[in-house]
């Protein structure tokens, strides 16, 4: 494509943005909304995936020893565990760190001294895995091993579907939405350039009378699409990252309470988003100038 037709793309679909600056102005408002929306409900999603992998890595799975093993044998049996996939790491728990456990909890010497009476302080694993979803499968793992000395397994089954599910909904909900906007978009985009080749059909039907190709008619008008994406996005990512920011403060400073709640930096999440934002505007405007231009060439 040499630089002269370049220039002739780019003049031509800036014309038709303003000839129709009203419908191009509600196409870029339109596609500003839904990317608006976009980055919200994605920075929200991935700060929600983020407290769920927090809550993920508080959740491990507890391995009780026989009391009768020895020494040897319990140093056997983490060998066996730590083969197990999906194992992050296997922390053991000494009767003495279990008593410093419980001492924490109930913060009463007489309890503990009963309990070690009762020889209910018990050595154990403390188990780490990569993912929940790998739960099931260590755990049926960490049942094999009884007959070496796997005295009893304890994980939060409950918790850990809870997790999951939540985890799954907001990845979905997200796809979801970000299909249904796009769509919402490339249908204004597509209204607003077939406007325009309307009004320019008997230029378009002189122009492919004295030659010219398809894809020299139709680039100005993609061009025009691209622009329209560019522009309905480029506002909305910023916005939404100087919003987060501010968000993400007041938060803070109106709720101190949950200080123990992590949040995504805004660097973070934007560095993945501005990038998408752009693309997608841009993906959304070239399709809907296509569609538009379309039926009036031959394909």
């Amino acid at each position: 494509m040499r630089f002269r037709s370049i220039r002739y793309y780019v003049r031509e679909a800036t014309r038709c943005l303003i000839r129709n600056r009203l419908m191009s102005i509600a196409s870029i408002l339109t596609v500003a909304s839904c990317i608006f929306v976009v980055s919200i409900f994605y920075a929200l999603a991935v700060n929600i995936d983020f407290f769920l992998m927090q809550l993920e890595s508080e959740v491990s799975i507890r391995v009780y020893i026989n009391d009768e093993l020895t020494a040897e044998e319990v140093g056997l049996l983490l060998v066996r565990v730590e083969a197990i996939p999906n194992i992050t790491n296997v922390r053991y728990i000494s009767y003495e760190d279990t008593r410093e456990e419980m001492l924490e909890i109930f913060e009463d010497e007489g309890l503990i001294l009963g309990l070690e009476g009762l020889n209910l302080l018990r050595r154990s694993f403390a188990i780490d895995i990569d993912d929940l979803r790998n739960q099931d499968s260590v755990v049926a793992a960490l049942r094999e091993l009884e007959i070496y000395g796997a005295d009893n397994i304890r994980y939060a089954q409950d918790i850990s579907e809870i997790i999951k599910t939540v985890s799954d909904s907001v990845r979905m909900v997200c796809i979801f939405l970000i299909l249904i906007l796009a769509i919402i978009s490339i249908v204004i985009i597509f209204n607003t350039i077939r406007i325009t080749v309307n009004a320019r059909r008997v230029e378009i039907n002189i122009m492919k009378f004295i030659g010219a190709t398809d894809w020299f008619i139709r680039w100005p008008f993609v061009i025009e699409g691209i622009l329209i994406g560019v522009f309905g996005c480029i506002i909305p990512a910023t916005l939404s990252w100087f919003l987060y920011n501010r968000a993400i403060d007041m938060i803070r400073d109106s709720l101190p309470i949950i200080d123990f709640i992590a949040f995504l930096p805004g660097h973070e999440i934007f560095s993945f988003l501005f990038p998408f934002d752009i693309i997608l505007g841009i993906m959304i405007g070239t399709v809907g100038s296509v569609l538009s231009v379309r039926k009036h060439l031959k394909v």
